[in-house]
């Protein structure tokens, strides 16, 4: 493409005084030549100075010919074909979407000038060679993440000018988060879900995990598409939607439910009561109707764990206190939770009160022997004096909490330094630091926040609007323990003459965590108004179940993950809190990744305000198994070592979610800076091609003023002219 371009070396003021000026003093010499020798012989001897004139002036303006020509060398263009199976699907009644998609490709092809070089590479779950043909009826997913890390990694693809991306989006929707550097360019191919005869299942939900003998419900959400409503009516009305589990290696239905799609839309829900425990396999299934475009997103599977039913709490204390009641009340009405109490009735004789699990071994005493400790998977310890211990049980809850348990303390007058517990081999297990002289607990109001830190915990949400529903929450007692040792999370803080005092408070031992409770009147919540009451209920449940929730690691480190199950492209975040690291001296985490896309660093970062808590990002951005590892070094010996494997695999079957993926590429294109097209017209993408993809050489810049020096040639040519015309008129 070439141009004129003006570059003036005045301003339009500037120019237009010199062409004004230039015309007065023409304008003057022209009246003083023609009062003498006419205005013939005027016009004569002043055209050649004239013409000298307006060349100064367009030198002035200094005209340059502009023009960019394409590079010698060939321009290479990557075409990424999606072989999926999705892209077997005929939905426009004839054809398949790969066969349209290489029909378009060399549409571009042939669109496109003839030193831009293709390359069509085939896709699926990753990049193939040119050529490449699936194999009939082999599982072929779309993973356009592992596709975009081969785009900026691979070296065969790094080098391109640019890339064409021709796909349907595949099943799931992964966030990319990190796009080609070369420009980008996605055809979208399939036609308006709308126009076709065809019905399937939407989201269905079930829990991963239940417990034994608690009743559950699965739900599937069911649609049909417009098309179906010409086509397949009567299906419509009355639609048996089956619920299928794996049985003995085959699939065997349970129950069956009819939902009417004459609205489109439609739900259908299983109610199922868990019995005995493991890993169960459902299926959703619905019906093929005549004539249907496609059968694969009929059916979709879910997995539930079912685990061994409550959630076993033991309460332990020496005398009964106002709070039991409430505390029993709470948790044993939780059909999750099996609630067993135990305390002192005579010198060596307790009562056990609640579920009977252990009851022969309980009524000896609080157990020393790790194996009885084991079957709880909580303890909540009230306000007793540490001396009314004996030493091997004070070495078994050690060994209880170290080895992964969960432990509550409770406030009171015999709790904490006043209880003698700093003096205890229990003393490391509190959250807060514990002298004999701990002040006296502190009776008054206490208006209680949740403390800053609190999110950390986990098992902390919906506790801030909980506590706004009350109007004011307050305690009328606390506990006066020191500060929180390092490594410890306050929860709830109380307001104590103008300074907020941590009053619930998280620290980890070990495997395990104990949860601190500087108070004995948190009970009274549940006596006061409903939001209180309910507040104080979430904050036991959740408590309970918190405190026992797996947090992998070993004695310095507990790793606690955000997610269950990741997809390709996805991101795994890792929380890593240091237990008592303060005190091993200065510890250095080193942190790796190793899978598919090789091996990687992993940087760890401290959580601001969280002494020894940090936290790192994981990216997963290809189908197959990672391996995340995890060292704490003190100076150059390796004190602790962890390791997990992370599978990561789509949630959903291939052809789940058959249709165009439209908004979802579009918005991968404007992300990148690309453009989108349809399979219907791809006339933005071929312009895209030419503006874009093809690399020029820089334009050239041609001031005409210097061809072959033709101004000043003709400049002389003129001046001489004019010498010859005065002298034939006798002017000189």
């Amino acid at each position: 493409m070439s141009t004129l371009e003006w570059t003036p070396s005045f301003g339009p003021i500037g120019f237009s005084v010199l062409v004004l000026g230039s015309g007065a003093l023409f304008y003057a010499l022209f009246q003083r030549l023609a009062s003498r020798q006419g205005a013939r012989h005027a016009w004569t001897v002043l055209s050649p100075k004239l013409m000298v004139v307006v060349l100064i002036l367009l030198a002035l303006l200094d005209p340059a010919w502009k023009s960019a020509r394409w590079n010698s060398n060939p321009a290479k263009v990557i075409v990424l074909q999606d072989v999926s199976a999705s892209m077997d699907l005929r939905d426009d009644g004839s054809t398949s979407r790969s066969d349209r998609a290489s029909k378009i490709i060399k549409a571009i092809e042939s669109a496109a000038p003839d030193y831009v070089k293709f390359e069509v590479l085939p896709f699926d779950t990753g990049v193939h060679e040119a050529g490449y043909k699936p194999k009939a009826g082999a599982e072929r997913g779309t993973d356009l993440a592992s596709i975009f890390v081969a785009l900026n990694e691979q070296g065969n693809l790094t080098g391109a000018d640019g890339v064409i991306l021709v796909t349907d989006g595949g099943d799931e929707s992964v966030d990319i988060a990190k796009l080609p550097p070369m420009p980008l360019a996605i055809v979208g191919v399939g036609t308006p879900a709308d126009s076709w005869n065809d019905i399937g299942l939407g989201s269905v939900n079930a829990p991963a995990s239940i417990e034994e003998g608690n009743e559950f419900d699965i739900e599937a959400e069911v649609y049909a598409r417009q098309g179906t409503l010409s086509r397949s009516p009567d299906a419509l009305t009355a639609l048996k939607v089956s619920l299928e589990e794996w049985r003995d290696k085959k699939w065997v239905e349970t129950q069956s439910k009819t939902v009417d799609l004459r609205s489109l839309r439609g739900a259908a829900s299983f109610h199922i009561k868990a019995s005995g425990t493991g890993a169960l396999r459902y299926r959703v299934r619905l019906p093929s109707l005549t004539g249907e475009l496609t059968q694969i997103n009929n059916q979709r599977t879910v997995n539930v764990q079912i685990q061994k039913r409550a959630l076993h709490v033991l309460y332990f204390t020496q005398e009964l206190g106002a709070d039991y009641k409430y505390l029993r009340a709470e948790l044993a009405s939780d059909p999750g939770i099996a609630f067993t109490a135990m305390y002192r009735v005579q010198e060596d004789k307790f009562t056990v009160q609640g579920d009977r699990t252990g009851y022969e071994d309980l009524e000896r005493g609080f157990p020393t022997d790790d194996a009885i400790l084991r079957r709880y998977d909580c303890l909540i310890f009230g306000s007793f004096a540490a001396n009314l211990l004996t030493d091997a049980q004070t070495q078994a809850l050690v060994r209880y909490v170290s080895n992964g348990g969960a432990l509550i303390l409770l406030g009171g007058e015999s709790s904490f330094g006043r209880g003698g517990y700093a003096e205890s081999k229990l003393a490391p297990l509190f959250p807060w630091t514990i002298a004999r002289n701990e002040p006296e607990l502190l009776s008054g109001n206490f208006p209680v926040t949740l403390a800053a830190s609190a999110g950390s915990a986990g098992f902390t949400n919906g506790w801030r609007e909980a506590l706004a529903s009350t109007g004011g929450a307050a305690l009328d007692s606390i506990n006066q323990p020191g500060s929180l040792r390092p490594g410890a999370v306050s929860l709830l803080e109380a307001s104590n003459a103008n300074r907020l005092q941590s009053v619930v408070a998280l620290q980890r031992y070990g495997k395990g965590q104990v949860l601190g409770i500087a108070t004995n009147t948190l009970w009274r919540w549940a006596a006061a108004g409903q939001n209180l009451k309910v507040f104080f209920g979430k904050f036991w449940r959740q408590s309970a179940r918190g405190l026992t929730a797996k947090i992998e690691g070993g004695s310095l480190l507990g790793i606690r993950w955000d997610k269950e199950h990741y997809r390709p492209g996805e991101q795994a975040t890792v929380e890593v809190r240091m237990q008592g690291a303060s005190d091993s001296g200065a510890v250095r985490l080193v942190g790796s990744l190793s899978g598919p896309t090789g091996d990687s660093e992993i940087s760890l970062t401290p959580v601001a305000g969280q002494a020894g808590f940090y936290t790192a990002k994981l990216p997963l951005n290809k189908r197959g198994d990672f391996t995340f590892r995890l060292a704490a070094y003190a100076g150059n010996q390796a004190v602790e070592n962890y390791e997990r494997l992370l599978t990561v695999e789509p949630l959903v079957e291939e052809g789940a979610n058959p249709e165009l993926k439209e908004a979802y590429l579009r918005d991968i294109a404007t992300r990148a800076k690309g453009v989108y097209a349809s399979e219907t017209d791809v006339a933005a993408v071929k312009t895209f091609l030419r503006e874009k993809m093809v690399s020029q050489q820089t334009p050239a810049t041609l001031p005409l003023v210097d061809v072959w020096n033709i101004f000043l040639v003709v400049v002389l040519v003129l001046l001489v002219l004019e010498w010859t015309l005065r002298r034939r008129l006798n002017l000189i």
